[in-house]
């Protein structure tokens, strides 16, 4: 069962939770609270059988500025240690990991504006989609902030090089250009594009079986942790599991006998 959250919005339709951040009058601006709830249904979600995709994406023409600054201005002015700030900073750390634990397919919409942490977040996503006018940039280092726990993950999803640029100099481009370096998959020119391409994608990422997703999606991130014979192994003994599996019992049928298999309907 999904947590009761106050911070955020869910809305499940049949096999797809679309998960909404609801601060349109600070452009969903990242508060603790909010990502206290984003990490506890994240967390929920590998239980969560029924539920096969999971969209990001921000209400209000925005998907998210990055980190409330406003709370960051309070840190200063109050009373926070240097541990509460390492202790909050890591908590972003275990939004990210539980991003990545996510056996779903993750989908992220992108429009008005990913920003810092928000852009952070885009990349652990399994496909972005993002309107052509989207506003990006890595911005933490125009406020005297490095971008502490989002800088693996960009590196990861554009290199070293390019990550290097955009993090240290904070330059600005919109949604044609993250197309460009690797950020979106997918650009299109407005919000009814854009939910026509997540709808499109959502019917094609239904021929595949959600066990067989949640094992690539390990494999993939497997990939980052082992080498040689440790991740040759990984990867047979997840494909075996599969192959053992009522899924793939169910799919060769299918081909077999040139019908769809049990989990996709056309």
């Amino acid at each position: 069962m999904l947590p009761q959250v106050d911070n955020i919005l869910l809305h499940q339709e049949a096999d797809t939770l679309t998960i909404w951040f609801n601060r349109p009058e600070v452009r969903n601006a990242l508060s603790a609270e909010v990502t206290t709830d984003l990490a506890a249904v994240l967390e929920a979600l590998p239980a969560e059988s029924a539920i096969r995709f999971v969209v990001l994406r921000g209400k209000g023409g925005v998907f998210c500025a990055g980190g409330d600054l406003k709370l960051f201005k309070a840190v200063f002015q109050g009373d926070s240690n240097r541990q509460d700030i390492v202790a909050a900073n890591a908590d972003f750390g275990r939004l990210m990991k539980a991003i990545h634990a996510l056996p779903q397919l993750f989908i992220v919409l992108i429009e008005g504006a990913a920003l810092a942490g928000g852009l952070g977040l885009s990349c652990l996503a399994d496909v972005v989609i993002t309107t052509r006018d989207a506003k990006y940039a890595l911005s933490e280092v125009t406020l005297g902030l490095p971008p502490a726990q989002i800088t693996p993950v960009v590196i990861g999803r554009i290199g070293a090089s390019e990550a290097r640029r955009l993090l240290l100099t904070a330059a600005t481009f919109d949604g044609e250009e993250a197309g460009r370096l690797g950020f979106a998959h997918y650009v299109v020119d407005d919000t009814a594009a854009l939910e026509a391409q997540a709808e499109d994608l959502l019917r094609r990422a239904r021929r595949g079986a959600p066990q067989a997703i949640a094992a690539t999606k390990q494999i993939i991130n497997a990939t980052t942790r082992l080498d040689g014979d440790s991740l040759v192994n990984f990867a047979a003994e997840r494909f075996a599991d599969c192959m053992l599996g009522d899924e793939a019992r169910e799919g060769l049928a299918a081909f077999a006998e040139k019908r769809s298999p049990a989990w996709y309907s056309e």
